[in-house]
């Protein structure tokens, strides 16, 4: 007898993909091809969906974040609050953030990646700090919420290894990047004109895995 696991799991996992109108910016996309970022926000059907071997890896991310969590509440010197609302009308954001972590009386907000091992190893070598999206990201929410400080802390999938990256509120260079990145997707929004977005630089990570970069290409 032979079950068809594989299946029965890209269903489920597959199940749980719901198409939704985003009806804002999500801090999660800042730092990716803006115009893609634009495209997926107007409604626009990507090059290529999604395959099933990259909504198992989503969805195995939320279970590394899910233990992570679970293991800090059960310390009694954490005060937790997780997937905390994040929203700002004037910068048309919206999203939520990982966990609010509350310490011998100070506040710190952070975000949880997960990354297979060689990946984290070789940003470990190269100690450049975390990656700057994922510094946008969450800048974005401690600014919204008003956080001081805040921390990214990726897990390694492979062999479990923690690696913590600060996120200063006060950081001026992140604050530049950040917000001209969002002042940019507004303007191009308000005049329904996303040919005034720049493309990425060739062979760069956001042109490597934009969900609509023929289509970016073909913007007049």
């Amino acid at each position: 007898m032979t079950i068809p696991i594989q299946d029965i799991l890209n269903k489920t996992i597959g199940a749980k993909k719901e198409e939704r109108e985003i009806k804002h910016w999500h801090p999660s996309k800042i730092g990716s091809c803006m115009r893609g970022v634009y495209l997926e926000r107007l409604g626009v059907k990507p090059d290529e969906e999604f395959d099933e071997r990259t909504l198992r890896v989503f969805d195995v991310g939320h279970i590394f974040e899910d233990w992570i969590i679970n293991i800090l509440k059960k310390d009694d010197s954490l005060k937790i609050e997780t997937q905390v609302r994040v929203e700002d009308a004037e910068l048309d954001i919206s999203g939520y953030a990982d966990a609010l972590i509350e310490y011998n009386g100070e506040k710190k907000l952070y975000e949880i990646k997960s990354k297979h091992s060689r990946a984290f190893h070789y940003m470990q070598k190269m100690g450049e700090g975390a990656n700057r999206h994922h510094e946008y990201q969450l800048w974005l929410y401690m600014k919204i919420l008003n956080i001081e400080n805040g921390a990214i802390l990726y897990v390694s999938k492979d062999d479990l290894c923690l690696l913590e990256y600060p996120v200063l509120l006060s950081d001026k260079k992140l604050e530049v990047e950040t917000m001209s990145y969002i002042k940019a997707l507004n303007e191009a929004w308000q005049k329904k004109d996303p040919s005034i977005l720049p493309l990425p630089k060739k062979g760069a990570w956001q042109e490597k895995y934009c969900r609509f970069h023929k289509q970016c290409l073909e913007i007049k």
